[in-house]
């Protein structure tokens, strides 16, 4: 037989016995929705979590501290050495170090005469490329890049300026008093202007040394950094500076100053970025295995992930057994029409119809209902993850717009139904009809024809 004729006679007997077709279909409909649905909530469980830990901070990086207060009698150093064995780490994608400097007596000042002065700033060295990398947010302007001197700076950097100008106690501006934070956003607003703007105005860092003259460097601040404490903390009143330009005026400040130290190439604090967030506990153990002390997300979010997966397996579990159910009704429904079709079955093989069609054509007819009911189950499955995502939100829904906006929320979306999970659903329906219809083609193809013919 052709398969074209295979086919349409697996309609014609579907169609046949419509109220039987269709509760079987039925039951392989609740038994997908059942898993899609379950597992969905899984997955919508674990994004949440995802971006629980992601506000917390950057999930793919791992800071590196040196283990021991006492450099010089430390076998494991934290030096540039050190860095390169990391970025041979597989995995690694980047590797800077984040020096903070905390005994130079810096002051920096800007507009026009160096009006406006701060003493108050957190100042940061960095690799090139390495805020832009860490995907460190700007308000305006670029990142500095490889440019001398060229500097970033927070959000609120401006504010730490106090007018030299005006009388003690109202030289600055207080910005706190007048603003609102805003939930949706997570912002302030209502934000007084501060005295100047930091990308225009002429700034220059300015190192004190008692009884000399100070220390005097231009800058260059190419953009301004969004406030994120997940980031880091300097994103919001300080300034980061390239590596090598902060190792420079460290070392005119010293030699200035008259101050001699050990191992100067030695840093406090590295930050090591991870390609993928499953790569995070192998490197970090490498690392560890060193010498270094390391601290990560990794250690809140594996037993969250391996929470989340225990309870996805559970859920998925009890979505199977609705569709094991399905399958026994499958596999029912197959059995009986069997037994009502014997005389056609004797016939077919009468008119030297081959074994292989028959058993083909009831197991088409077992998959094709397998398939019809991971159709309408999925669908049903995508109509039923809407609402509950619809309702969960507690959103109103007003146009197509904010149902849009609902469902790509991501992390707060009860319900997830990926691609692979819809894939999933289908070729696993399919599969349950054809598995339940295997045993009664296989006792199909073994009825005798001329006992076949002679029944009723």
């Amino acid at each position: 037989m052709r398969k074209r004729d295979l086919f349409s006679l697996c309609m014609q007997n579907l169609f046949r016995r419509k109220s039987r077709t269709i509760l079987t279909v039925l039951g392989v409909v609740i038994g997908c929705c059942a898993i899609v649905i379950m597992v969905s909530i899984g997955i919508g469980s674990r994004e949440a979590q995802e971006k629980m830990l992601s506000q917390m901070g950057d999930l793919t990086l791992i800071n590196v501290y040196y283990y021991s207060w006492d450099s010089a009698n430390s076998e494991v150093k934290l030096n540039d050495a050190a860095l390169d064995s990391f970025r041979a780490i597989p995995g690694v994608e980047l590797v800077t170090p984040m020096l903070e400097v905390y005994d130079i007596p810096i002051k920096i000042c800007a507009g026009v005469g160096g009006r406006y002065e701060t003493r108050w700033v957190t100042l940061v060295g960095m690799s090139d490329y390495a805020p832009e990398r860490l995907e460190y947010g700007l308000l305006e302007g670029e990142y500095a890049g490889e440019g001398s001197f060229a500097v970033l700076v927070g959000e609120r950097f401006a504010y730490n300026f106090a007018d030299t100008k005006r009388p003690e106690g109202y030289n600055m501006v207080q910005w706190w008093r007048d603003a609102v934070w805003d939930e949706e956003t997570g912002t302030y607003t209502n934000l007084p202007d501060p005295y100047f703007n930091v990308m225009d105005a002429p700034m220059e860092l300015r190192i004190e040394i008692e009884g000399k003259n100070p220390i005097k460097q231009k800058l260059t601040v190419t953009g301004v950094m969004k406030e994120d404490y997940s980031k880091n903390y300097v994103t919001s009143e300080g300034m980061i500076m390239r590596l090598d330009d902060l190792l420079v005026l460290r070392e005119q400040y010293r030699r200035a100053a008259g101050i001699k130290t050990e191992n100067e190439d030695t840093y406090e604090q590295v930050i090591v970025k991870v390609k993928e967030i499953n790569q995070v506990g192998e490197v970090e153990k490498t690392i560890k295995a060193a010498g270094y002390n390391t601290s990560s997300m990794e250690s809140i979010r594996e037993p969250m992930e391996a929470e989340a997966r225990q309870q996805q397996m559970i859920l998925g579990g009890l979505g199977a057994i609705s569709l094991l159910v399905a399958a026994i009704g499958i596999m029912n429904t197959m059995i009986m029409s069997i037994s009502e079709r014997t005389r056609e079955i004797g016939i077919m093989k009468a008119l030297g119809c081959f074994l292989r069609d028959i058993r083909t054509e009831f197991l088409m007819e077992a998959g094709m209902i397998g398939i019809l009911g991971g159709v309408i189950g999925l669908i049903l499955s995508f109509a039923i993850s809407i609402i509950m995502n619809v309702v969960s939100s507690q959103m109103p829904v007003t146009s197509v717009a904010d149902l849009f906006a609902i469902l790509g929320n991501v992390g707060s979306r009860m319900s997830v139904i990926p691609a692979w999970l819809a894939l999933f659903a289908l070729v696993f329906s399919a599969l349950i009809g054809l598995v339940s219809g295997y045993y009664p083609a296989s006792r199909a193809v073994r009825i005798s024809a001329l006992e076949a013919i002679k029944r009723e």
